[in-house]
């Protein structure tokens, strides 16, 4: 089994499709709300139940859910997460919930109807500003399997391809490292929220240090 931990905005999206390219059929998508801590970390009963059933027909997990969630289900699995320096991935995430945030969840509206800017959901939002500390939460960076780093993602996919045993040169994954991760981002701020400001990013790096720390010893064991 391979848990795989897609952390939101973190080019997991153009992940799943290395996952379907290799398992098929054989993935089992796990995308809930993040925003419940209890529905992130909690399995089906009924998997819980009979892991070995569902592990005939599934090999791979993967979606937005905390590695607590199955840690004790599958304590042999192997495990990858999606990661991306945390300034830029909590850029990314201001700017979605700006743009495509839904209004029925408090965080967001206050996003969208200018009430606040990016700096004041960082003090606010501490499970998105460290997202990658709480989603691996039990999990350290010596025992991650694989890693699959936005700013890498070319190298870090053939990585995981090698690792499994599928060619890295295959036509397909060699097209699909090719296109462009995040490519709405340059698009035009049509929204109430307020612009995104360059020059608070130093503060918000201090703000996410826990997972600054995280994302750089994740360089240091899958890219350099």
């Amino acid at each position: 089994m391979l848990l795989s931990i897609h952390i939101p905005k973190t080019a997991g999206t153009n992940f799943t499709k290395t996952l379907q390219i290799i398992y098929s059929a054989r993935i089992h998508e796990d995308y809930g709300t993040e925003m419940d801590l209890t529905t992130v970390r909690t399995p089906d009963p009924l998997l819980v139940a009979d892991p070995v059933a569902f592990g005939e027909k599934f090999s791979v997990i993967h979606g937005h859910y905390h590695f607590l969630k199955y840690r004790d289900v599958f304590p042999k699995a192997a495990t990858l997460a999606t990661m991306r320096h945390p300034v830029t991935r909590m850029v990314s995430q201001y700017r979605h919930i700006a743009l495509h945030g839904d209004p029925s969840i408090p965080q967001h509206r206050n996003v969208m109807e200018g009430r606040w800017d990016l700096m004041e959901l960082v003090r606010r939002a501490k499970y998105a500003t460290n997202a990658m500390s709480y989603f691996l939460e039990g999990l350290s960076i010596d025992d991650l399997t694989h890693a699959i780093i936005q700013e890498h993602f070319s190298a870090t996919v053939e990585r995981f391809c090698a690792a499994v045993g599928f060619d890295p040169k295959d036509a397909r994954i060699k097209r699909l490292v090719a296109k462009p991760i995040n490519s709405r981002e340059n698009s035009d701020w049509d929204s109430k929220a307020i612009p995104i400001d360059p020059d608070c990013f130093p503060m918000i790096e201090k703000h996410c240090q826990r997972d600054l720390d995280l994302y750089n010893r994740a360089l240091e064991r899958f890219v350099t």
